[in-house]
């Protein structure tokens, strides 16, 4: 099955998921969130052994479908080689505290890790913030740290609450979606409505934050299910052409 075929094709198998997943990592790549080795996005094991995990030592851009190890929600390796990614409790915790969320990303993009390193309120002043508008992007500040035990995911899943995205002090961000295609729009989204913030707030100039009914309403007419599918098939597109299969 060829990338442009298995976009179309509805296929809910672990290898397809996987297949997308593995795609997500190399467009948020290209959208911002590359750090080196660091970074990882995971999906919930259909069959309830766990969460499929990036394994380590490998860039977003390189991330193949053969790139996951299986870990069970104590950190056990279940299936895969690999190093498994120390910050997996932050991965794990967010699955069980939210059953509607089946794919957690995290990454330290510039402007999200700018924004959240200052106290101030992730607002809707762009069609990219309205994307947060029911719940913001709330800020953790517990610790800078990485977030390497059950205890501190746990309380990362807590901050997050119903939110599509949590911002880490001085650290980066962690974003969440109901499936690949959410999950990979609330990561890009999010960097780019840090970055409109900033350049806003940079700007000196007098501004408003629009109404938030009027933005909870504007979010559910530019953001149906059409609107969100076009955008993945958007970014598949722009990989394509980027790794010259276009």
């Amino acid at each position: 099955m060829s990338d442009n075929d298995s976009l179309y094709h509805q296929d809910d198998s672990i290898e397809n998921v996987l297949h997308h997943l593995a795609r997500a990592h190399r467009i948020l790549e290209l959208e911002g969130h590359g750090d080196m080795s660091m970074g990882h996005l995971s999906y919930r094991d259909p069959h309830g052994r766990g969460i499929w995990l990036k394994r380590g030592n490998l860039a977003l851009r390189e991330v193949t479908a053969a790139d996951f190890i299986l870990i069970d929600f104590d950190g056990n390796v279940l299936e895969g080689q690999g190093l498994r990614h120390l910050e997996w409790p932050l991965h794990t915790e967010i699955m069980l505290a939210r059953p509607d969320v089946n794919v957690v990303g995290h990454s330290h993009p510039h402007y999200a890790t700018v924004f959240g390193a200052t106290k101030a309120e992730l607002g809707p002043y762009n069609n990219h913030g309205v994307w947060f508008a029911d719940h913001g992007a709330p800020r953790f500040d517990s610790t800078s740290h990485i977030i390497t035990t059950q205890d501190l995911g746990k309380e990362l899943a807590l901050t997050l609450g119903s939110a599509y995205a949590v911002l880490q002090a001085n650290h980066g961000a962690s974003f969440v979606g109901a499936d690949v295609k959410d999950a990979l729009l609330s990561g890009i989204f999010l960097e780019k409505a840090t970055k409109f913030q900033l350049d806003l707030a940079s700007s000196g100039l007098e501004h408003d934050r629009p109404d938030h009914d009027e933005t909870v309403e504007k979010n559910r007419r530019i953001y149906p299910e059409r609107a969100r599918q076009n955008y993945w098939m958007y970014f598949n597109r722009t990989l394509d052409a980027h790794e010259g299969r276009a």
